[in-house]
């Protein structure tokens, strides 16, 4: 089965038409069934009523036909012989009744159904009593001929007649009784089903018009909104309707309207704003304060200028728009060669032109221009339109420039200049005598090609982080020739920036400063070192004291200063000379740093005094291992260059934080200590202990007791020297 092309099947399997008036057609005949459907279903109610109502009626005449026999009977009518047939006539007429009630048909000229079971055992009770009343009767009648002979039995008992006629109007009214109800009963359901049928009747009249609403009312609802928008001027409403119907076709016409609309406007409104960029682009140009701009007729007369031109050359702008000729711009000389410029593109020879050449203000001074000019038609008529610069401050920029390059191709500094990632765009010829490497051999590579491998990428990622942050760094470098040789370079690099804020190229500026490094090293070297032992002096022993003394301070850890006094040095100096003391006291200084880590420090104050600086102790007892490789260092022979001596120390040890926080603090009571560890007969080492400081005091007002007791004269010990300390205070 095949549906219409203007329907779609639903969820149902229904096809549902398309087109708005399919659909109205369609709800039409749903109307018109529904109505069909009522006037049948009423029809189909009356006809039930009236089978009701002629049933009813039948068990009804059947009742007073029964009682109408019985007076006609007991009042002695029926003798005769029409009377008899007229007995017999409505005997008859009540069989044919009672048949109908039982099988269906005709009964006083009405149509009857058979009645249903509910009232069959009444209807055959009322026929048995029929039979029987029947029977009393003809038998009364018979009794009651007149032609009867005489002495026949006796007449017929009219109270037989009477009880057979009450007990049929009893049965017949029982059965008249049920039916009567049965009608009531059909009745009620009748009405029932006029309820049910109003309901189904409103519910499908709320169905069509929520179809109706859903279909037509919303749509068109829809549609109105829509058209109030594009007439309130807002062409990007659009109707969401998706439907096939004439709606549908509707909604999509007005959509496809409002974006035609929409496009037109827009191709309007592009149309305007290309006219308004092409006038803001001349404004733009025209009122700008850089260039200036005019146009020249073929009578070389301007015929437009802008504000600019006339500022750059002195004149009013009035007045270079009334007929001002171009000769008045230019010498004779010079307006030769510009009205060839000129005639070359009015003939149409050249498109357009640029050249340089000398104008003259209003007051007669020079000024240097750069033009630009193309021929167009204005209202028909040859113009030349063009733009003049002045260029008098890049003409003194590029003499400039020129200077600037004598002296970049001169000076004797190395210049270089790289790009934003380091490779090599120029150098000058001082590059060339510094590294030994041409420009051939580097323009296009990077700086890393003079790399020595001496700085590592730490110092490289320094460098690039202050120029990407500052643009400047500024540093010694040691680099390598093309030869291979090492050199040290004082080293400036510059970044030139674009005018967006991207790097335009970096300027690097050296010399070699190799000597002039090896110099002020050897300065500072004397300075901080010991020239005898090449130790660290006490100037740096100093600095560095301080610098650890901060680390402890930051860190918490320990770190242990070291006194060494050598025991006997003074006899070994006496009695072998100097040289051999000289030479003694070097190869202490190279035991001593044997003794300790890299990390630590070994220096030489002066004469036979040496300490140690030792870091990262985590605990005091750790330096007694330190102390006691020192002892025994330094009790070894010692081959000199023409005796074996042997001497040994005395040590005393310090530790900060703990005793002490200043640099001159520390230093004092590791000499106590160390005196304290003379005093224990030498080559012994003791660690500083407050009592060693309340001791050597007590021992300072001793002397200075003796000292006034003895006249000023200072006796016994020097005043510094401590007392002896048991062995027991050392660790």
């Amino acid at each position: 089965m095949t549906s219409s092309p203007d329907a779609r099947p639903t969820r149902l399997g229904i096809a549902w038409p398309r087109m708005l008036k399919h659909k109205v057609l369609y709800t039409f005949a749903v109307a018109a069934v529904l109505a069909v459907a009522n006037v049948g279903v009423v029809r189909l109610l009356l006809q039930e009523s009236d089978g009701i109502a002629a049933t009813v009626n039948v068990a009804g005449k059947m009742r007073m036909l029964s009682q109408r026999i019985a007076l006609e009977v007991l009042a002695g009518s029926l003798t005769d012989t029409s009377a008899q047939a007229v007995l017999r006539s409505q005997q008859a007429t009540f069989e044919q009744a009672y048949h109908a009630l039982h099988d269906g048909g005709m009964a006083f000229g009405m149509a009857v159904r058979a009645l249903g079971e509910g009232h069959r055992e009444l209807l055959a009770q009322v026929g048995r009593d029929w039979q029987v009343y029947r029977a009393v009767v003809e038998q009364y009648v018979q009794q009651q001929d007149a032609r009867m002979p005489a002495g026949h039995a006796a007449r017929g008992d009219p109270a037989q007649v009477l009880s057979a006629g009450d007990a049929l109007l009893a049965d017949t009214e029982a059965l008249l009784d049920n039916l009567v109800l049965h009608a009531r009963d059909v009745q009620q359901g009748a009405l029932y089903g006029a309820y049910v049928l109003f309901v189904l009747d409103l519910l499908l009249l709320l169905l069509a018009y929520g179809l109706v609403s859903l279909q037509v009312l919303r749509p068109i609802r829809g549609l109105m909104r829509q058209c109030r928008e594009l007439a309130a001027g807002n062409y990007a409403a659009r109707s969401g309707a998706r439907r096939p119907d004439e709606l549908g076709q509707l909604a999509e016409a007005l959509n496809e309207s409002a974006a035609h609309i929409v496009r037109l406007l827009r191709d309007v409104e592009a149309e305007r704003g290309l006219l308004k960029q092409a006038k803001a682009m001349f404004d733009g140009l025209a009122d700008n304060t850089v260039a200036g701009i005019y146009m020249l007729d073929a009578r070389m007369n301007l015929i437009y200028a802008n504000e600019q031109l006339a500022k750059m050359m002195a004149y009013e702008r009035d007045e270079l728009t009334s007929g001002f000729n171009l000769a008045r711009f230019f010498s004779p000389a010079t307006y030769e060669s510009v009205v060839s410029q000129v005639q070359a593109r009015f003939s149409g020879r050249i498109r357009s032109s640029r050249y340089e050449c000398t104008a003259l203000r209003a007051d007669g001074s020079p000024i240097e221009i750069e033009v630009f000019g193309s021929a167009m038609s204005l209202n028909g008529q040859a113009t030349i339109i063009g733009i003049m610069l002045d260029i008098s401050e890049r003409k003194r920029a590029e003499a400039s420039a020129r200077r600037a390059a004598l002296v970049y191709a001169h000076t004797s500094e190395a210049m270089v200049v790289t790009d934003a990632d380091g490779f090599i765009q120029d150098i000058n010829p001082a590059f060339t005598v510094v590294t030994g490497y041409g420009a051939a051999e580097v323009v296009g590579k990077r700086m890393n090609l003079l790399s020595s491998g001496r700085q590592d990428r730490a110092f490289y990622g320094r460098m690039w982080r202050s120029l990407t942050e500052t643009g400047r760094w500024s540093g010694d470098v040691v680099n390598r020739r093309r030869s291979g040789e090492e050199y040290t370079e004082r080293l400036t690099i510059n970044t030139s920036y674009n005018e967006d804020g991207s790097v335009n190229c970096r300027i690097g500026l050296f010399s070699d400063v190799t000597e002039k490094r090896r110099r002020e090293a050897s300065i500072w070297h004397q300075a901080h070192y010991d020239h005898l032992t090449e130790l660290p002096n006490r100037q740096m022993f100093h600095d560095h004291l301080q610098r650890s003394i901060q680390s402890s301070r930051e860190t918490g850890l320990l770190f242990a200063l070291v006194f060494v006094d050598l025991d006997l040095f003074k006899s070994v100096n006496d009695t072998y000379g100097h040289d051999e003391g000289d030479e003694l006291l070097r190869l202490v200084a190279r035991r001593l740093s044997g003794c300790v880590r890299g990390s630590d420090l070994v220096a030489r104050l002066g004469g036979d005094e040496f300490t140690l600086t030792v870091h990262g102790l985590k605990h005091a007892q750790d330096i007694q291992t330190v102390c006691r490789k020192v002892l025994r260092a330094v009790e070894a022979p010692f081959v000199l260059k023409h005796n074996t001596v042997q001497i040994s120390a005395s040590v005393g040890v310090t530790f900060s934080p703990r005793d002490g926080q200043r640099p001159d603090e520390l230093l004092r009571n590791a000499d106590l200590a160390m005196y304290a560890s003379k005093d224990m007969g030498r080559n012994q080492y003791c660690v500083y202990s407050p009592d060693l400081r309340e001791r050597a005091e007590l021992r300072r007002e001793q002397l200075q007791a003796e000292r006034i007791t003895d006249g000023g004269v200072a006796v016994g010990a020097p005043e510094d020297a401590p007392t002896v300390v048991p062995a027991a205070q050392t660790e």
